[in-house]
């Protein structure tokens, strides 16, 4: 891969490589996670999956550092191609079609050891360049983000800029397709494309048609759920780097002692799944109580897609994350544990809709409310669930059909 400094020289050669070069509308750019090169899953991956037997269509992977297993089966004209290379910047130049999971700048941009990044701009005049957002947003984000927020993710100018480029933008609802506008101005509402989520697919399909990695996730779970119930942790990041205040819970030895005595009591195990963004020295710590008896490490790393997780889950346990949208599609109960939910309005991201609305569950601020949260989400019958939930599921889901990677594809292809 090109030197910080070599890049900088040729950045301008490469813009002018990219005017040039005609673009073939059967190549399709899709990328793996831009902190995680291993990960090519979520609305990516499941429009892979739609589009991986076609030989019409040449898919092309972009990754960082070295390549990873991804499980790749039953695939015709796929190419795995390191960002940073000659061939990377040829192949990327003829592309028509590029799938965005958060943005160019994030994506497709170059990194090197100590933080240092780049940003590869792409001429999005000649291309359809579809962000496929990897969730339906909670938080407030990029344009809605609070002020201070902001102001970090603006410290990189384009990525406000490749946003007027964009052909399209999913959706998962009408409400969620205003609020998506909104983040995303100065995007045009017109490009915002009302098709559901791609990895929704995932949570709905048999288990014999998803993909391998999926599959053997779910193996995973099975093995350690066995008969007892399944109580997934899952928190969000948080904005430590914009404000000084803020900060991650802590478990005290006596509260997971609590927590465990709980467990035991409702026949159940606890899987903790951190978010991947580890931006703290003091970070989650519940890994540290890890024991693979009652407590168990569910991260990405041990179970790459959340869909498996919501599938296998009992209760979801989470705060401002959108992973609780995955279990609200599958009927599964939901809680925030919002410890810091004044600060993360005020502060920190800040949040798009008033919980009470949008959260299908309770919505709690202090660890002694956890454990009785959780034993009514235990005990709650499919009546209860549903009442509980149907507002959420009006405000977020238009479609429940397993097909939203599809509806996608069709709009790419009236579009070339």
């Amino acid at each position: 891969m090109f030197s910080p400094l070599a890049f900088k020289l040729l950045h301008p050669l490469w813009r002018l490589l990219d005017a040039l070069v005609p673009k073939k509308s059967n190549y399709w750019a899709f990328c793996t996670h831009h902190l995680h090169t291993g990960r090519f899953v979520e609305n990516q991956r499941a429009l892979f999956e739609q589009v991986k037997a076609d030989p019409s269509i040449h898919k092309l992977v972009f990754y960082r550092g070295q390549p990873d297993n991804w499980h790749i089966e039953g695939a015709l004209n796929v190419q795995a191609i390191q960002l940073g290379t000659l061939k990377a910047f040829w192949l990327l130049a003829r592309c028509k079609v590029v799938l965005l999971t958060h943005s160019i700048s994030m994506d497709f941009s170059l990194r090197w050891p100590g933080g240092r990044f780049a940003v590869v701009k792409l001429n999005t005049r000649k291309r359809l360049v579809v962000n496929l957002w990897h969730g339906i947003a909670l938080k407030r984000l990029l344009q809605t983000a609070n002020h201070a927020t902001r102001q970090h993710t603006d410290r990189v100018p384009y990525r406000t800029h490749e946003r007027r480029g964009y052909a399209g933008l999913i959706a998962s609802s009408d409400i969620d397709s205003y609020a998506m506008a909104a983040m995303f101005y100065p995007l045009s509402y017109q490009h915002v494309w009302l098709t559901g989520l791609p990895r929704n697919d995932f949570l709905t399909m048999p288990d014999t048609q998803l993909p391998h990695y999926i599959r053997d996730s779910l193996d995973k779970i099975r093995s350690i759920k066995q008969s007892k119930k399944l109580i997934v942790y899952a928190p969000t990041y948080r904005q430590v780097a914009v404000s000084e205040s803020a900060y991650y819970y802590q478990f005290s030895r006596r509260e997971v002692d609590l927590l465990k005595a709980f467990l035991r009591s409702n026949n159940a195990v606890l899987g903790y799944r951190p978010h991947y963004f580890n931006n703290s020295t003091e970070f989650f710590n519940l890994d540290q109580y890890i024991d693979n008896e009652l407590i168990f490490d569910l991260s990405h790393s041990t179970v790459p897609e959340f869909a498996a997780l919501a599938r296998e889950c009992d209760v979801l346990v989470t705060d401002y994350s959108s992973v609780y949208i995955e279990a609200l599609y599958l009927n599964k109960p939901v809680i925030c544990f919002g410890y810091d939910i004044e600060h993360y309005r005020s502060q920190q991201d800040g949040l798009l809709y008033d919980m009470q609305l949008a959260f299908p569950g309770p919505v709690i601020e202090e660890f002694t409310q956890l454990i009785p949260a959780m034993q009514d989400s235990l005990n709650a019958t499919p009546l209860q669930i549903e009442q509980q939930q149907s507002t959420a599921k009006q405000l977020f889901f238009k479609y429940h059909d397993g097909n939203n990677s599809r509806r996608v594809v069709e709009h790419i292809l009236q579009r070339l």
